[in-house]
């Protein structure tokens, strides 16, 4: 009987035509279309926001010269930035960093792979003892004006790296604000 079912489907089917056997490779085909209003209705995009993915990293939001806005948090002048903590940081401005300034860094576990400076306003040269001192302790150090290391540290945080950070509030009245915040 199987056989009789088996040359009865055979005697059934066609030959298919040399230009629909290239389109039956490619693979299945849906044979109904969406339209625009089912897409939404039952193909919706989700998305992750970035705190949800890492809820324990720290995030400069925004500064101003008063201080600086971390994970919604305000924190008024310097500030040393650990990566699970935010803890002020007793300088008055980059001529008044020491080597003792950063030994909070070399003390902590895991080790902290890189080091951002934010020496206000401008760039300015760290003594080179000091520099000399971080390094040989095998941490690395980025010297940048304090907006370009908020963008510097924010982005190593994403990356997943260890790092810390010491900032000094730009002096004045500009202020930089991130992720839709208003001018303090």
């Amino acid at each position: 009987m199987a056989t009789a079912l088996q040359l009865r489907f055979l005697c059934r089917t066609r030959p298919v035509p040399r230009f629909l056997q290239a389109a039956l490779q490619w693979g299945p085909r849906r044979g109904y279309r969406l339209s625009p209003a089912d897409d939404e209705l039952y193909q919706r995009t989700h998305i992750s926001l970035l705190q949800r993915e890492f809820p324990h990293t720290m995030y400069i939001d925004s500064y101003n010269s008063r201080g600086f806005t971390i994970n919604g948090n305000r924190v008024l002048g310097p500030c040393a930035l650990l990566p699970h903590s935010v803890v002020q940081w007793n300088v008055g401005s980059y001529q008044d960093i020491t080597e003792e300034s950063f030994s909070l860094f070399w003390m902590l576990e895991p080790r902290i792979e890189i080091v951002v400076v934010g020496t206000g306003n401008r760039t300015e040269r760290l003594h080179s003892k000091v520099l000399q001192a971080i390094r040989q302790r095998g941490i690395a150090v980025e010297v940048q004006d304090t907006p370009g290391a908020c963008a510097t540290f924010n982005f190593l945080c994403h990356e997943g790296r260890v790092a810390g950070a010491v900032l000094i509030p730009p002096p004045g009245e500009t202020s930089l604000t991130y992720m839709g915040q208003d001018k303090e």
